[in-house]
């Protein structure tokens, strides 16, 4: 599952702006510390308010939005949704943590990460035990295989560096604190992929780095 916190969470019809402080406690929520701004171009004409967080992101970023990753080593072709976040202020000892939406049976994108034709870390997560499962073969990766973002505009292909495990449940500050760095932004591009492990638990964070080797 992606997270006891996330279940029933609704994504909210507008852009957040800053993040919340994040705190690491539950078994699949994403802290990153990046952020992509961008506007809608002015028109002359009125448009429908956006009835969803995917409909205004479509109207926000156009053809710039994942539509698709492909992972050929693990037999991954699955869509891409744009994911945001809520602020749990229900349980004081998560102070205002954040609980990220899920994606399904699909691939979220961090709606405050980047994009692949910019500069910085594009975040993606998925469901490693529900909905499909999407990425529970995903500690299957090794270095150098590939994943292939496709935008309405091009297509982008990574190579992974490093593949990571870090405890979440009872981590300590060293390892929560290097978990927010796999989530900050980056000066290069980067891809960073996010799942829980293993299946039977969810105890670990599993991280998949990867770096832009083909753009158009």
């Amino acid at each position: 599952m992606l997270g006891i916190l996330l279940a029933g969470c609704q994504p909210s019809p507008t852009l957040p702006g800053a993040l919340p402080t994040a705190v690491v406690q539950v078994t699949h929520q994403v802290f990153p510390t990046a952020s992509v701004t961008a506007s809608p171009q002015p028109s002359a004409t009125p448009t429908l308010r956006p009835t969803s967080l995917q409909e205004l992101a479509a109207q926000t970023y156009g053809g710039r939005l994942i539509e698709r990753i492909g992972i050929p080593a693990i037999a991954v072709n699955s869509p891409v949704v744009t994911v945001g976040w809520l602020v749990d202020r229900t349980n004081p000892s998560l102070a205002a943590a954040a609980e990220w939406d899920s994606p399904g049976p699909a691939v979220g994108w961090v709606l405050t990460s980047a994009l692949p034709d910019r500069p910085g870390n594009v975040i993606l997560y998925g469901h490693n035990n529900m909905y499909g499962s999407v990425f529970r073969n995903l500690g299957k990766l090794a270095p150098g295989d590939a994943l292939i973002l496709q935008t309405g505009q091009a297509t982008w292909q990574y190579q992974v560096d490093r593949v990571v495990l870090l405890p979440i449940l009872g981590a300590t500050a060293g390892q929560r604190q290097a978990y927010q760095a796999y989530l900050a932004d980056t000066a290069l591009p980067r891809l960073t992929v996010i799942s829980c492990w293993p299946p039977e638990s969810n105890t670990y964070r599993l991280i998949i780095i990867a770096y832009l080797v083909l753009n158009p």
